[in-house]
């Protein structure tokens, strides 16, 4: 299996990377952190428009007509810049809700949704959701929830919900707690684990960017630095640190593109693929950003350095769709039972 992108996905990927570039730079990520709105809604419009949402939905359904493979380069897009704002539940209710009035909305940069994992079926499994959910990124942005149950998918009105914040490491991600007090959610055909596996796919996939912007911002660090007269860069310490951040990083994006195709074509192991992809990104990402922080020296530890945000994200994304604790667990069961 070839792990390359072809000529159409990398023209895909570096459209992505420029817009992000211009719309998007550290600037204002950074101005984000302290509005009112934890996302920014020029960047969102310009990517419903340019189709970002429907990359994995079929032409038929108003989508591109790619798929997860070509999702997976816009999470990795939106890992190297940290993108604010509630990017997976949005691309899961674009697969998810096909065929439903807000499906347009959603396509359409118009409608945004949180996403919430309750694979043990803690909000109950009939019409009306109860209970309470922590640790949900981006509601405040979102007007709908998709509700991933143990194995039915629901959607459900934000306005009809209670939404407490909570504090979080990463200041470009939002947190909440959300309570569900008997409110009304529409059942939507489709399988809560598929769309379970689609969104680590995608998870794994942001953190795949954390861990290669983390490597090229060492790299570019390490030629302008100096020290005794010479780049950093030049150093053993710095090399050698940066050539093992550029070995987790591929090798993490090979396992995410092998996972995605995978998913994508049913493959029979397409689930043992997903928990070694999310294992190795999540992994690479973490490890990655704080190689970061010390290649940076005393300037990795301030505020006004990037390097910070990335270490960050990467710990938000290692608890998003299952821990790598979880996800090792779930690899070495079948050897546990036998």
């Amino acid at each position: 299996m070839d792990l390359n992108l072809d000529a159409e996905q990398v023209a895909v990927r570096d459209a992505i990377r420029g817009v992000l570039a211009e719309r998007l730079p550290s600037a204002r990520v950074r101005a984000i952190m302290t509005e009112e709105a934890p996302f920014d809604a020029a960047v969102w419009t310009a990517a419903g428009e340019l189709g970002w949402f429907g990359l994995a939905v079929p032409e038929a359904q108003g989508g591109a007509g790619y798929g997860l493979p070509e999702a997976m380069l816009l999470f990795t897009e939106l890992g190297r810049a940290v993108a604010p704002g509630p990017w997976l539940g949005t691309v899961l209710a674009a697969l998810a809700l096909g065929g439903r009035p807000e499906h347009a909305g959603i396509l359409g940069g118009r409608t945004r949704v949180a996403v919430i994992d309750d694979p043990q079926g803690a909000l109950g499994a009939g019409a009306r959701l109860s209970g309470a959910v922590a640790g949900i990124a981006d509601v405040g942005a979102a007007s709908l929830l998709l509700v991933l149950g143990t194995k039915a998918v629901r959607v459900a009105e934000v306005r009809g919900v209670t939404v407490a914040a909570s504090p979080c490491i990463d200041p470009t991600r939002r947190l909440a707690t959300v309570t569900f007090a008997g409110v009304d959610a529409s059942a939507v055909p489709g399988d809560a684990e598929g769309l379970r596996r689609v969104a680590t796919v995608l998870a794994a996939a942001e953190a795949v960017g954390v861990a290669e912007r983390a490597l090229e911002m060492s790299v570019e660090y390490g030629k302008v630095r100096h020290q005794f007269g010479k780049p950093i860069g030049s150093f053993q310490a710095i090399k050698h640190r940066c050539a093992d951040m550029a070995v987790r990083a591929e090798v993490a994006r090979s396992a995410v593109t092998y996972a995605a195709i995978a998913v994508r074509d049913g493959e029979p192991d397409a689930g043992f693929q997903v928990h070694v992809a999310k294992t190795l990104a999540t992994g690479a990402a973490l490890q990655n950003a704080t190689d970061n922080v010390q290649n940076h020296g005393g300037m990795g530890y301030t505020w006004e350095s990037d390097a910070h945000l990335y270490l960050k994200r990467a710990r938000i994304l290692e608890h998003t769709f299952g821990s790598r604790t979880a996800h090792l667990d779930a690899l070495v069961a079948p050897w546990r039972a036998a």
